[in-house]
């Protein structure tokens, strides 16, 4: 299932249903637009990292907080095929990992929003 991103008063906003509650442990993440550093649509696969609360099966649910390469990243991922990177700066994740219903879609509004233009 993909999870609900919206662009709204200068954020994006991210909130968890139902069973994501539970194993994301959380029940939604807000980031300022102004802190996005780069918007990718590049499939992850199933990185590794050492998760710092959530769920983690392999290959079949990445959900929570996890520390990959010394930065703090959330996943919220079935598919890595559906999902989108969003990089920040100063806020508590350097990078969000999600999948999305139509992650080339998602990732133009993001991009539109913060004024990321690609040549």
């Amino acid at each position: 299932m993909a999870h609900e991103l919206r662009i709204e008063n200068g954020k994006i906003k991210v909130e968890f249903h139902g069973l994501e509650k539970l194993a994301a442990i959380k029940e939604k993440l807000e980031f300022n637009l102004n802190n996005v550093v780069s918007v990718s649509t590049e499939s992850k696969k199933w990185i590794q990292g050492l998760r710092v609360g959530g769920t983690g099966l392999p290959e079949v649910i990445k959900e929570g907080r996890y520390i990959i390469d010394g930065k703090k990243a959330f996943f919220a991922m079935r598919d890595p095929d559906k999902c989108i990177t969003i990089e920040f700066k100063n806020e508590p994740y350097s990078y969000l990992i999600i999948e999305v219903d139509d992650k080339e879609k998602i990732a133009e509004d993001i991009k539109k929003a913060v004024g990321i233009h690609e040549n």
